[in-house]
């Protein structure tokens, strides 16, 4: 494939980019595409609140859904999207039609298998006649979580018996009120944090670089990872074989597309986002419109740069692409 290499002018320290593979599950491709990704959703933002959403499900579906990947996924995105549009469709939260997108995420830091989708939805809604944009009454404000996991748990149990093999694996009691079906939503300022944020996760897989991978002699593998709960950098050595599997039970099936787009943000509604946008924009202040811009058009800093100094790093050689035996 051949690459480059870059030397660190400070430390000295060197870091290779190999050329892609093209393989979505590959650790080192994707940047690529998600720049171009980035660049799109930038274009797409509304100059409005944004709002991050997270829906999980109990832990007796994992097993379920580790063995019946394509069918699960599918209906977990069905029901919480929904779930969204019926809520958020009540005049007490937003009350007109939203539009939003979810990228699914199937690990913990520890990469173990723990599915769940991240969802970011602008927080404006367009009413029934298309003529009005719907402002929120609180910026910080979308919905209540509570009826979010109520319905999402309803539409779900709906979608999940179309398909009684799988409904009959569910241990009953997930049905109950002693369960609970976790909704997060808080906001997200004018989204562009936050959709940085959700990029990586989009074109890359669980195992990355810059986890510090190392095997050990003893067959152990080391990585690092984040503690959510202490925000520290930790080490996690587990056996060599324990990790492999761990790492493919998040190899996505062939074909399942990670990301998907609801409401206004649709395949086919691109002509009401731009009317949205237009409506919302013509009765804004220049204030806020200045401030607006200033965030969507802000720089990105591009630059490789040495992960022990954080200097810029500079290119010093062009690695030529090496034939098998």
């Amino acid at each position: 494939m051949g690459g480059k290499r870059f030397d660190c002018p400070q430390c000295k320290a060197q870091q290779y980019a190999y050329h892609s593979c093209n393989n979505r599950h590959c650790p080192k491709c994707g940047g690529d595409k998600t720049e171009g990704w980035l660049k799109k959703q930038f274009d797409r933002l509304l100059p409005v609140p944004y709002f991050f959403a997270t829906f999980t499900l109990p832990a007796a579906f994992r097993e379920i859904f580790r063995s019946h990947q394509k069918i699960c996924y599918a209906l977990f995105f069905e029901a919480s999207a929904q779930a969204l549009k019926d809520v958020t469709a009540n005049k007490r939260f937003v009350g007109g039609n939203i539009g939003f997108f979810g990228v699914l995420q199937t690990w913990t830091s520890e990469l173990f298998y723990h599915p769940h989708l991240h969802y970011i939805i602008p927080g404006v809604g367009l009413s029934k006649n298309r003529k009005n944009w719907i402002k929120l009454k609180n910026k910080k404000f979308l919905a209540h979580v509570t009826p979010l996991g109520l319905r999402f748990k309803v539409l779900f149990q709906h979608a999940l018996k179309k398909h009684p093999e799988l409904y009959a694996q569910v241990p009953e009691k997930v049905w109950s009120r002693e369960v609970k079906w976790v909704v997060h939503c808080e906001p997200a300022g004018y989204g562009r944090e936050v959709i940085q944020y959700l990029a990586p996760y989009i074109f890359r897989t669980a195992m990355t670089d810059h986890r510090n991978l190392t095997l050990h002699e003893d067959g152990t593998v080391s990585f690092s990872y984040k503690d959510n709960q202490t925000g520290e950098r930790k080490t996690c050595r587990p056996e060599a074989l324990d990790l492999i599997g761990r790492f493919l039970q998040h190899v996505l099936p062939k074909g399942f597309v990670k990301i998907r787009y609801f409401g206004l943000m649709g395949a086919n509604q691109g002509h009401l986002l731009k009317q949205l946008k237009w409506l919302i924009l013509k009765s804004i202040s220049q204030k806020e419109q200045a401030a607006f811009l200033a965030i969507v058009f802000k720089t990105r800093d591009r630059q490789m740069r040495c992960r022990c100094c954080g200097a810029v790093m500079v290119q010093t050689e062009i690695l030529k692409p090496s034939r098998g035996p």
